[in-house]
């Protein structure tokens, strides 16, 4: 099979077989790491209490919310946890009224919710990492909670 030049059937070298293996698993290295969703590389994990807040959700969503829902984010498809806690109060947002100036608006039909969930993930200096997504107070996005979607904000991170 290897002819007296060091050739395999007469056409690659051991050295071009052996150079060929290790570009292989370069690419499948570089391929896994950058291509899997957590390239965090953190291993370990704790509970952390995660606090969502919605000014304005609909009255018909708040009352649908329930302990023991499943979290999801709805862009990244990270679970959340579930949920722990939930606080209602009446809704409210800001507006500009005609003299220029910042004004509280209250709508009938809508309420104020705080979301508590447990979830697992690494909690640092910079906020919750889950499955290589960083989030931090602040942060607003879609969230299911159990069958109701909301836009919500972090408003909490706190260890278990």
């Amino acid at each position: 099979m290897i002819d007296k030049n060091g050739k395999i059937g007469g056409k690659v070298s051991i050295i071009d077989l052996i150079i060929l293996v290790i570009l292989l698993a370069a690419l499948a290295f570089v391929g896994y790491r950058f291509l899997t969703k957590d390239r965090s590389g953190v291993i370990n994990t704790q509970q952390v209490y995660v606090s969502f807040t919605g000014t304005e959700v609909p009255n018909y969503v708040a009352e649908n919310l329930k302990t023991g829902a499943r979290v999801l984010d709805d862009t990244e498809h990270n679970y959340l946890g579930y949920v722990t806690d939930i606080q209602t109060g009446q809704g409210y947002h800001y507006d500009v009224d005609k003299n220029g100036e910042t004004v509280a608006i209250f709508p009938e039909d809508s309420a104020s919710v705080v979301v508590t969930s447990l979830a697992e993930g690494t909690l640092d200096g910079n906020g919750l990492l889950i499955g290589g997504t960083r989030y931090a107070i602040g942060h607003t996005f879609v969230v299911y909670v159990g069958d109701c979607k909301m836009y919500l904000r972090i408003s909490g991170l706190e260890a278990a």
